[in-house]
């Protein structure tokens, strides 16, 4: 069976830096192509912040290759498509000390389409353009929409999605229209061409998103508005369960509609100072109990406009949490917002409480600095304390996890390095601390801490 899994490993690699050199070789015209190979060393010290788990540290390689065209019919018609595939060994934990079955040293998953669309624009000579099809979709800063396949470890953040956009230049404002079906697994049309199935977020899942953006209104300043109705169903399948993050999740499905209205502000406010803002209010139901929640995120940043370009700046983000007194529930629902927006290491610890990437019961100020240190090089540097509205977790059997006597979550450190070495080489090195709080019990209160080492390649 390793064996086996090598030759798939060692197989779909070779495809990937082959399909890599040779698009290397751009075509001009209608058609357009390109590709890139990301390579990455990980090592996490306590996952779950237990020193004395056998599984607790994580050592392992990524390997994500990619390659994409489209073709423009005309002046309105474009279709495109992204192939993808990621491999990954593991040298910790060790599988004989994995607790259940399915851990794989060795994974090697599907190949499959990541973006498969068709594409119009100024449909009868209006402002209005439409993308069918496997896209990806961020909008303002990702907070509540950019990830659509969670379970995969940024190895995708596709949605199955259609979205219209009417563009209002006289304005300053564009409307979005946007329908989501996605599927919980990678089962359905466009499948993996390996015939690999695997879970990429917990349920199946629908909605409806209608965004708005004003660039007129206030000089300086962008202005979103939103609405968001998200549908989820459970996926009941039982023998998809994911293995390529080392090991499988537990995480139950959700049920239920959730509604968010939300407003966003990003505005330069002088030469030096400017600040965004976003809120967002939820409620329906979620796994059988009425929702009604609040989240609040925003930054402050003083830029030095200075040959370094240093830039310092604050935080604060507020999550609602679910108070244990009341038969509804308070906890703010991130949609897709499942990623990790300011922590690699954070993504791993909340399963503790929740689910993967899924923040929530949370008060966090941040205080961080920004340089171009080099030319081609950027330092980022933050501190993050962290706090829980409530002495909550998302199911019973989580509770064992936290002390009830606390609601300090630790202090975090994080460090970036990003450089850009050319138009085909860039990379980055992170690292991060945990230094955990009373919010946890007390064999969940071991310092943990994530390096990564990342080199793409691109044409």
């Amino acid at each position: 069976m390793n064996s086996k899994k090598n030759k798939l490993l060692a197989a779909g690699l070779g495809a990937t830096l082959a399909c890599s050199a040779v698009s290397a070789e751009q075509t001009s015209g209608p058609f357009k192509w390109g590709a890139d190979l990301r390579l990455r060393q990980v090592w996490i010290d306590n996952v779950g912040l237990d020193a004395d788990s056998a599984t607790g540290d994580r050592t392992f390689e990524r390997y994500r290759g990619r390659l994409w065209g489209s073709y423009t019919f005309g002046d309105q018609l474009e279709a495109s498509a992204r192939l993808m595939w990621e491999g990954r060994h593991y040298q910790d934990p060790a599988r004989s000390n994995w607790p259940v079955a399915g851990f794989e040293n060795w994974y090697s998953g599907g190949i499959l389409f990541d973006q498969l669309t068709i594409g119009a624009k100024q449909i009868g000579g209006t402002p209005l353009s439409l993308k069918v099809g496997r896209q990806d979709i961020v909008l303002g800063n990702g907070w509540l929409v950019l990830e659509g396949t969670p379970l995969d470890g940024s190895r995708s953040i596709y949605l199955d999605a259609a979205r219209a956009t009417y563009s209002l230049e006289s304005l300053g404002t564009t409307l979005d229209l946007i329908y989501i079906d996605q599927s919980a697994d990678t089962g359905r049309f466009p499948q993996s061409l390996n015939g690999e199935v695997e879970d990429q977020t917990e349920q199946h899942e629908t909605g409806v998103i209608v965004y708005g953006r004003n660039k007129s209104l206030i000089e300086g300043t962008d202005l979103d508005g939103y609405f968001i109705y998200k549908h989820n169903d459970p996926n009941l399948t039982p023998r998809n369960i994911r293995i390529n993050n080392g090991a499988p999740f537990a995480s139950g499905s959700d049920s239920g509609d959730i509604y968010a209205a939300g407003l966003r502000a990003d505005s330069k406010l002088t030469p030096n100072w400017s600040v965004r803002a976003e809120t967002a209010y939820e409620w329906g139901t979620r796994n059988d109990r009425d929702l009604s929640a609040f989240g609040f995120n925003g930054r402050l940043t003083y830029s030095f406009n200075d040959s370094l370009k240093n830039q310092l700046h604050a935080d604060f983000e507020y999550l609602s949490g679910d108070d244990p007194d009341s038969a509804d529930d308070q906890a703010f629902d991130p949609l897709w917002g499942r990623w990790p927006q300011w922590s690699e290491l954070m993504i791993y610890q909340w399963p503790l409480e929740s689910r993967v990437g899924e923040a929530t019961n949370l008060q966090r100020f941040n205080v961080g600095w920004i340089a171009q240190v080099h030319p081609t090089t950027q330092l980022l540097v933050d501190y993050h304390a962290l706090w829980a509205d409530e002495q909550s977790t998302r199911t019973a059997a989580q509770m064992v996890n936290l002390s009830g006597d606390g609601d300090f979550r630790g202090h975090l450190f994080t460090a970036w390095l990003k450089s850009k070495f050319s138009q085909h080489v860039s990379g980055h090195l992170v690292a991060e601390y945990l230094m955990p709080g009373d919010y946890y019990a007390d064999n969940r209160q071991n310092d943990s801490f994530f390096v990564r080492a990342e080199v793409v390649l691109s044409w």
